[in-house]
């Protein structure tokens, strides 16, 4: 007990006099900012993302792309020389009232296999999903990021939601998130940031979040940049198959894979944890559908009894199930 109370006071007084965002060898990293005229709510808050060691083709965000092989085989990659951010806008509604999700989907070429540290999630075509929620007057109440197999899950509420909507005991400042610090609570109601923009550093190799802030475009001038395009969600299953004059999915259509990412294999994940997970598609990537009826079921607790209530598909049950009362 007493080891947990001055961790979290190490964390509070880490998060308060140093964020890692201001501390953080800005040398190898790369920011990728989109340029848009368009002013929508997507295009509004849209995060900016900043990756670690830059110079390694697996860290870049990247465009899932198809081609045929010479042997007329379908080959699915994302192209590490061309960024895209994936965006959709969905509501929901809570006994308390009426929300907007501002959905946004990258995707990295692999999470590369490694001993120190050890990868447990190596595999091709990796992903990463940030949700953003809105309240009825459109102020961003809560940020939750998850890999695109369901894992690593994170929230942080923000100065606009009510700490009566809070789970039991949520700390004030920091947090740990598989072992990363993160901040507990974001202010986007500070008077000198009316302009802020959510702001995500993700960890080289196995693309964690590594620390979230909110900065104005004036903070991000010290670092290199990519110019990022915006599709829609939707466009990863209409890929062009460059050989040929089709479109493919970039998830399975049919079978026991429907609906997750092609070439998502996470071998040392089926090794370890699918025989305990009773899950033989455990950490394998996948597609989020609004409709539950639209396979895969994207669980986001490892508990097989809590796979449907965990179900980032049914955001309300979602967030009950973890705690949050909107």
């Amino acid at each position: 007990m007493r080891k947990n109370f001055l961790l979290i006071i190490l964390l509070q007084f880490i998060v308060s006099c140093a964020p890692l965002s201001q501390i953080q060898d800005k040398s190898e990293l790369l920011a990728y900012l989109t340029q848009t005229e368009e002013q929508t709510l997507l295009s509004r808050h849209l995060p900016v993302f900043i990756i670690e060691k830059q110079n390694k083709s697996y860290n870049k965000i990247g465009t899932p792309k198809a081609e045929l092989t010479g042997k007329g085989e379908e080959r699915i990659y994302v192209d590490d020389q061309e960024a895209t951010i994936f965006t959709e806008e969905r509501k929901f509604n809570t006994a308390k009232g009426t929300y907007t999700n501002l959905v946004y989907r990258i995707h990295f070429p692999a999470t590369p296999y490694g001993l120190f540290p050890f990868q447990i999630g190596a595999g091709k075509n990796v992903g990463l999903i940030i949700i953003i929620t809105l309240n009825n007057t459109k102020q961003p109440v809560l940020y939750t990021s998850v890999h695109t197999c369901g894992c690593y899950l994170a929230f942080i509420p923000t100065t606009y939601l009510p700490t009566s909507a809070y789970p039991p005991e949520w700390p004030e400042k920091a947090q740990v998130v598989y072992k990363e610090i993160l901040p507990a609570l974001l202010n986007p109601k500070n008077e000198n940031m009316s302009n802020s923009t959510l702001t995500i550093l993700i960890r080289d190799a196995s693309h964690r979040i590594k620390d979230v802030w909110l900065s104005e475009p004036s903070m991000l001038k010290d670092f290199a940049t990519s110019p990022t395009k915006i599709l829609p969600l939707t466009s990863l299953e209409n890929l062009p198959l460059n050989g040929s004059m089709q479109n493919t999915s970039f998830y399975e259509t049919s079978g026991p894979r429907n609906g997750y990412v092609k070439g998502s294999y996470k071998l040392l994940e089926r090794l370890l944890i699918s025989w305990w997970a009773f899950d033989w598609k455990i950490g394998e990537d996948k597609k989020l559908s609004a409709d539950k009826n639209d396979p895969p079921i994207f669980f986001t607790s490892l508990k097989p009894w809590a796979r449907n209530v965990s179900d980032l598909r049914d955001f309300p049950e979602f967030l009950t199930y973890w705690g949050w009362q909107l």
